[in-house]
């Protein structure tokens, strides 16, 4: 909107003067909304920073601003064609190669869920800024401008001509007031009021003057029983103020689950491929079977069964590595999603990522995680802070069944009529009172109930609480078995996978010299595709238990980009030192 002119009262007539300073008021007063959106962002976000400087690991700089469309062009170029894709080998040709720490990068910028929680976060702390603006000066200003027009009539209108003039001269006035207001709610439960009103009214014909009148009125009202005190008058605030903090607690405890999730899928897709790479070479390896089976049975040395149980197990694992390469691009697709980027981009992922996994056994044991974890855990925080909250309730319950009484003074200061102008306030017109204002308010069955239900809400916090410990330590201990069993997989596989190979060989031997089954052949092929495949699933099973086990026992910092901060063994008791001083 273009920038009004500064105008000076002073310098309009005096018949504008009046409407002049309305029309000042509320342009003033209307602000553009490019300037509520600047002040409502600065404030939020200033509260954010402020509040998630006591929860660790919070995301620095925080803002819901939309991100860029996501561009691939600076990622590496695939320039291979694995034959195990089959036909769809052809898209992976060209395709961006998209590392982890990519993805995480990815999926922190351009998911949409994990935007959806920064924004509920936003409106949490937006909310907050109208809680505290109640204990903040609140100035007000309204008014109104009306133009009239009225017969002048003369005493004496029984003569006719008395009458006509009369009906030819009218009187045109301009009238208005103005309201200026205050009010200030105190902390301990003080509420300070004062309303500044003005009048004026102007006759445009005839010579009379401007009539004004101001009036000044200022009330104070302090509870003495119910609503008295600090704990009464900032529970409305307190609760926002934590329920902010509970929030920061659970998004921070959320970015360490995205970044796990994303790490998961990403392993996951990974697995994929792997399966599909292990059934093409079994597909393959059965093919070259068969080829030999039917060179031998065209010199009758194989049976039509021996041959049919080998033709039979080539189609059936043609179908697997068919179903396979499509559960790997339904897989991919899937992460795409996750990522945010659009699904026709065309990425794969970086198969060192799979090859660079290793077994890292836990630094600690269980009840040592446990321990941490009692201590670190944010949602136990928020659990533990709720707790508190239901036994400031019942205070604050157990004070709304006193009477209300509030002791109440007020001053109101008068002008007389004067001259056109700004009036100035009399203030040996002054009227004052003080006294106190109660209400017993003898109904007090809703006030009963509320603080009767008040220690049930207390009881059931502390159930819940109690509930949550068990189940944190529950977490850890799952997290542990998970840990120990996908080693122990890991180990087996990998014997597996060293046993079938050499099964297979020997079978292929053993057919050659027209010794072997073809059943024992089918069977160690099987297997050795198996055992490759429980393998690669151990160890991404074993690195999605090791993260799943990090962040559980709240040991697990996510960087701004997404990627995770591993904690070790040297830094076990940093965190704990830590923990125990923010909680």
């Amino acid at each position: 909107m273009p920038r009004p002119q500064a105008i000076h009262p002073h310098s309009l007539p005096a018949l504008t003067r009046g409407p002049a300073l309305l029309v000042l008021s509320f342009l003033l007063a209307s602000c553009s909304s490019a300037h509520y959106f600047k002040s409502a962002s600065k404030e939020t976000e200033t509260i954010l920073d402020q509040k998630g400087a006591q929860v660790p690991n919070m995301e620095k700089d925080f803002s819901i601003k939309t991100p860029v469309p996501p561009s691939l062009v600076r990622f590496a170029k695939n320039t291979e064609t694995p034959d195990f894709l089959g036909d769809d080998s052809v898209s992976e040709n060209n395709a961006r190669i998209v590392s982890l720490a990519d993805a995480l990068q990815l999926g922190v910028t351009q998911n949409r869920e994990y935007r959806n929680r920064k924004e509920l976060l936003y409106l949490q702390a937006l909310e907050l800024t109208f809680a505290r603006h109640e204990f903040a000066p609140i100035p007000g200003a309204a008014g109104e401008v009306a133009y009239g027009s009225e017969v002048a009539t003369a005493p004496d209108t029984s003569n006719v001509v008395n009458r006509a003039v009369n009906a030819l001269v009218r009187d045109n006035t301009v009238s208005g007031n103005t309201i200026l207001s205050f009010s200030q709610l105190r902390k301990l439960g003080t509420r300070l009021t004062a309303d500044l009103t003005s009048d004026f009214l102007k006759f445009v014909t005839g010579d009379r003057s401007v009539v004004t009148r101001s009036e000044f009125l200022g009330t104070l009202t302090q509870p003495l029983l119910r609503g008295a005190g600090y704990r009464a008058t900032m529970e409305n605030l307190t609760q926002a103020e934590r329920n902010l903090l509970y929030a920061i607690r659970d998004f921070s405890r959320f970015r360490k689950e995205f970044s796990v999730q994303i790490a998961t899928s990403y392993y996951q897709v990974l697995q994929a491929r792997d399966s599909a790479r292990n059934a093409y070479l079994g597909y393959t390896g059965f093919q070259l079977s068969l080829e030999r089976e039917q060179a031998l049975a065209e010199e009758d040395r194989r049976s039509k069964t021996e041959l049919g149980l080998i033709q039979q197990a080539a189609l059936n694992s043609e179908s697997q590595w068919v179903n396979a390469v499509r559960d790997y691009a339904q897989a991919l697709d899937d992460f795409k999603i996750d990522l945010g980027v659009p699904i026709d981009s065309r990425v794969i992922l970086a198969d060192a990522e799979l090859e660079d996994l290793t077994i890292i056994p836990p630094e600690l044991d269980r009840r040592q995680a446990a321990e941490v974890s009692l201590l670190t855990r944010l949602d136990l925080q928020n659990d533990v802070d709720e707790y508190a909250d239901t036994a400031r309730r019942i205070k604050v319950f157990r004070q709304d069944l006193l009477p209300r009484v509030d002791f109440v003074a007020s001053v109101e200061i008068f002008s007389g009529e004067g001259e056109t102008g700004i009036p100035v306030l009399d203030f040996d017109s002054t009227n004052w009172n003080t006294g106190a204002a109660f209400d017993l308010e003898l109904d007090k069955k809703e006030e009963r109930n509320a603080f009767r239900a008040s220690f049930v809400a207390h009881q059931r916090t502390a159930r819940e609480l109690d509930l949550a410990i068990d189940e944190i330590k529950q977490e850890i201990y799952d997290n542990w078995r998970n840990l120990e069993q996908a080693e122990r997989q890991y180990e087996i596989a990998q014997n597996s996978v060293q046993l079938a190979a050499s099964r297979l060989e020997e079978q292929q031997l053993l057919m050659e010299i027209g010794r072997g089954t073809a059943r024992d052949l089918v069977e160690a092929q099987n297997d050795l595709t198996d055992s490759q495949n429980q393998r690669t699933a151990a160890l991404v099973n074993h690195t999605i238990a090791r993260l799943d086990f990090w962040r559980d026992m709240g040991v697990l910092f996510i960087n701004k980009d997404g990627s995770w901060i591993k904690k070790l063994e040297e830094e076990k008791a940093d965190d704990i030192e830590i923990a125990q001083t923010n909680n």
